[in-house]
């Protein structure tokens, strides 16, 4: 998906930018007109962001969930090209105090400039077609890479469910139904995220404590939980099951091999304009569980943020005072 992020945004303005002062330094010293360095590069930069604009804002709202093919996008390069170059010729006149008469240069010169223009808007226009292209291609690798780590982590849970589930049928009916009736409510809960780009804070809490309600049956007394979900943070938009390989962490190498087990606390908060999420423990500290780990559950993590928030979100691993593990996730704050 192409998101009109401030960063993307930026990266093109600062490459129009650059190009209108290229084509600006051009005209001044091969043109022939009587026109200085100052004055060019201010009609350049006006012609440039309007033209950048002319072409961003239609393809965003035409094709808001991916690269077009590059056919339309040379359509919109026609199209900008001359509404580009009138359109930031009259803000530069006004900006300079100048008449905007563009007939009294003649046809050919307006057409050099509407040529000159619509061959900079085809230059930049491939250049970031090509970039946005590359940019999904490692998106749909991340996402493919993301989904073997996923496979990896879930039989480990499954497995182990299933083989309690044999136990207590004998032994214990009655815990048996509930568990079955937690694992049901799981899987289907998987089952329906995963298909998604996004889903709310509020159902991946209510997975993790349909998750957490299975192994405190499996762990009796020896395992508590705590889930901070505060009014307002509901709604913010977090990738599926992003928690969850962090919460198995914490408890398989934390509290599972601890004797007298401990918690383990999911808690979320508002930062401004990020969102910031917590996974503790009061097991284990780092390097000191007798179950040695394999890193694909942090790094399942680490590739789905990156792919998901590029370098917008953040990971933090940190010892806790009185023992166990921290794990803070920063990351954009979405409704």
């Amino acid at each position: 998906m192409i998101a009109a992020s401030p960063s993307s945004i930026g990266r093109y303005l600062v490459g129009t930018f650059v190009l209108s002062t290229v084509i600006a330094a051009a005209i001044t010293a091969f043109g022939s007109h009587r026109h200085g360095f100052g004055t060019n590069f201010i009609y350049s930069q006006c012609i440039g962001v309007v033209t950048y604009a002319s072409m961003d804002l239609p393809r965003r709202l035409l094709w808001p969930q991916g690269v077009p093919s590059m056919v339309p996008m040379m359509g919109l390069v026609l199209v900008a090209a001359p509404v580009g170059w009138f359109g930031g010729s009259f803000i530069a006149s006004i900006l300079l105090g100048d008449p905007w008469a563009p007939g009294r240069m003649g046809l050919d010169t307006v057409l050099g400039f509407l040529a000159l223009t619509a061959g900079a808007a085809l230059v930049a226009c491939f250049y970031f077609w090509t970039r946005e292209r590359l940019m999904a291609s490692e998106r749909g690798a991340a996402e493919a890479r993301l989904r073997l780590l996923q496979a990896q982590i879930e039989p480990h849970f499954l497995f182990n469910t299933l083989a309690n589930l044999q136990a207590l049928i004998d032994v214990d009916p009655a815990r048996a139904q509930v568990m079955l009736r937690h694992l049901d409510g799981y899987l289907r809960a998987t089952l329906a995220t995963t298909r998604n780009d996004w889903d709310t804070l509020a159902g991946e809490m209510a997975l993790l404590r349909s998750y957490l309600e299975i192994l405190t049956i499996r762990m009796g007394p020896r395992l508590a939980y705590e889930l901070d979900l505060p009014a307002g943070l509901e709604t913010a938009k977090v990738p599926p099951m992003l928690l969850q390989p962090l919460v198995e962490n914490a408890i398989r190498h934390g509290l599972e091999p601890k004797v007298d087990g401990g918690i383990v606390r999911v808690s979320a908060k508002e930062d401004g304009s990020s969102l910031i999420l917590t996974v503790e423990d009061t097991g284990h500290g780092l390097g000191t569980s007798v179950e040695a780990g394999t890193g694909v559950g942090l790094a399942h993590v680490k590739e789905r943020l990156a792919a998901v928030y590029g370098s917008g979100a953040k990971m933090e691993i940190g010892e806790q005072p009185g023992g166990g593990v921290r794990i803070t996730l920063r990351v954009p704050l979405q409704r």
